[in-house]
């Protein structure tokens, strides 16, 4: 279906963001496309439709060649391509409209068209949706609304560029078993990601770095190579994590790379040594709750019964919501998409009034906030002057002004004499996210409120910005944060809010939220990854602790004392999530 072969691209014609590519995807296959931020994932994709063309090589798609102008629109009637950011690619201010755009322009008659567009958006859980603004979507809705506008044209080929990121863990599920259904109707689907699990469940997976091509394989033999993808920034899954801190207990153990896989290694072990697992009385140590430091400090921020709708008479996007942002720690706001998170940073930023209750801040306190895509808040003509545009407004200037900047641009991790001058449109994409943060970080703010910070970071990437809130809150700063991202709220938060439809539904430290597991799921949410394992073992009978919040490494040790190879229970030391901290 698609061949590229010997693929050289540049965007300033100086540096190959893809660099001698050379690979084939059958017709029906379904691969997976690795690699850190800027290894040339998305500029492939933008190969496969004719977005963009070869310097050099060649892509053929159905035996069309993507350079010849003629075929353009019958090779974009082949593949359909979703971006990264959905607001790149809808067009039309009305839901049913914007599905019918692609569709449209195929031709497709008006009757059929009906058709295509209801199914697109029961396909991706938006039915009832067809009269909705575009604008008055959240970030997962709008992928999803993009996604159903490349299905309502039925391509051969789908190719997804990160089309999950800003999706709740419902939306990404929903997402891969559409995935599957499609494919096992014969389309092909490449799927760029950085989430290592939904790469487990492709039939191949292609990791890129640098603009060539790294590792091509299978699953299991992609992901056996931890040492190689550690040194891409990259990471294995989960279960597979977990596979290899039992097998040096375990020695006949085989990793597994999906959850169901490991599922079945763990029951076949237990069987093979005589292990069942239902009813037997060994102890297990889990993981103790988080440390709650800062959980009984001073108010920060309060939320008093407050309710909001973006227009009069619409559906409320919150309702009755009271919470209370203590100083010193890190709060977390999970909820599903358009559940009211980003709806409730805006009102903790003074950026929207509450059509009901209030938001009290305390007294001199400066709340600066982090929108789900940063690297939109940029603007200037360098990253000195973009960094001093809020200090400047708040009336620093001279010496004074220039030492906060470069405090702030350090304090993210970055050199100010190294890219103080330059543009912050020249800086990968990590490095613009950060400066954004710089921006705000700038005006030294009491109170820090990130909405999805991590969303679209390779692995490496996300690893050193958790580390970053990791220092500032270890600096003192009180963080608000939302995330679609359980692991990362189960590191890192004291305490978390989950909203569900506008809705406060539970509210405690990780370990007594994510021991609700039912009503998270009716939620759309999850757990994280280890401790979703550790519930479905449960099923099966082991006899794991179910009010302990679970790391990987927890779960192995304690798995491993199941299966009789482990230490004599109690003797080791219990392990905090986020204990890094």
């Amino acid at each position: 279906m698609i061949e590229c072969a010997g693929l050289h691209y540049s965007y300033d014609g100086t540096h190959d963001a893809l660099d001698g590519v050379s690979l084939t995807i059958a017709d029906g296959e379904f691969v997976s496309v690795l690699g850190g931020n800027g290894s040339g994932k998305s500029t492939l994709a933008r190969h496969l439709d004719a977005l963009l063309v070869p310097d050099s090589g060649h892509v053929t798609v159905d035996g069309l060649g993507t350079a010849t102008r003629r075929n353009v629109y019958d090779i974009r009637s082949r593949v359909g391509l979703v971006f990264q950011n959905p607001d790149d690619q809808i067009v039309a201010g009305i839901v049913e409209d914007d599905v019918a755009f692609g569709p449209e322009n195929l031709g497709v008659p008006t009757g059929e068209l009906r058709a295509r567009v209801t199914e697109a958006l029961a396909a991706v859980g938006l039915s009832g949706f067809e009269r909705r603004e575009t604008a008055s979507l959240s970030g997962g809705q709008k992928q999803r609304l993009a996604l159903a506008g490349v299905l309502a044209m039925r391509p051969q080929t789908l190719v997804l560029d990160e089309a999950s990121s800003m999706l709740d863990p419902r939306g990404r599920a929903a997402l891969m078993h559409a995935c599957h259904r499609l494919h096992s109707q014969g389309m092909s689907i490449v799927m760029i990601t950085h989430f290592m699990e939904e790469a487990a469940e492709a039939e191949r997976v292609v990791v890129l770095s640098h603009g060539r091509v790294a590792l091509d394989d299978t699953p299991d033999e992609v992901f056996s190579q931890a040492d190689a993808l550690a040194s891409l920034g990259l990471d294995i899954p989960m279960p597979y994590r977990i596979g290899l801190e039992l097998r040096e207990k375990l020695p006949g153990l085989t990793p597994r790379v999906t959850v169901d896989a490991m599922l079945g290694e763990l029951q076949a072990q237990a069987a093979q040594r005589g292990q069942a697992p239902l009813g037997t009385t060994t102890a297990q140590r889990g993981q103790t709750p988080l440390d709650a430091s800062g959980a009984e400090g001073s108010c920060a921020l309060r939320v008093e019964d407050v309710s909001f709708a973006y227009e009069r008479g619409a559906c409320p996007a919150l309702r009755d919501i009271s919470i209370e942002v203590r100083e010193g720690e890190v709060l977390g706001l999970l909820g599903h998409t358009g559940s009211g998170k980003s709806t409730l940073v805006q009102l903790l930023a003074g950026l929207e009034k509450p059509t009901r209750g209030r938001v009290a801040c305390k007294a001199a306190s400066r709340v600066g906030v982090v929108f789900q895509y940063p690297e939109r808040q940029l603007f200037a003509r360098t990253v000195r002057e973009d960094v001093a545009f809020g200090p400047r407004n708040l009336g620093i200037t001279g010496t004074e002004l220039a030492a906060c900047v470069d405090k702030a641009i350090r304090g993210v991790g970055l050199d100010p004499e190294a890219v103080g001058d330059v543009s912050p449109f020249a800086l990968s994409g990590g490095q613009q996210r950060r400066i954004a943060f710089a921006g705000v970080l700038a005006m030294e703010p009491d109170v820090l409120v990130f909405d999805e910070p991590v969303a679209g970071l390779d692995p490496r990437s996300r690893r050193e910005f958790l580390r970053l809130l990791r220092k500032l809150h270890a600096q003192g700063r009180t963080i608000v944060m939302t995330s679609h991202n359980m692991d990362d709220a189960a590191e890192l938060c004291d305490r978390v809010v989950v909203l569900d439809h506008g809705e406060r539904l539970l509210e405690g430290t990780p370990a007594e939220v994510f021991s609700h597991a039912d009503e998270l799921r009716r939620a759309g949410l999850g757990l994280p990854g280890a401790q979703e394992m550790a519930s479905r073992l449960i099923e099966l009978g082991w006899p794991l602790r179910r009010d302990a919040l679970y790391t990987p490494d927890a779960l192995a040790s304690d798995l491993a004392t199941c299966l009789g190879a482990g230490a004599p229970a109690g003797t080791g030391t219990a392990q905090v999530s986020g204990g890094e901290r």
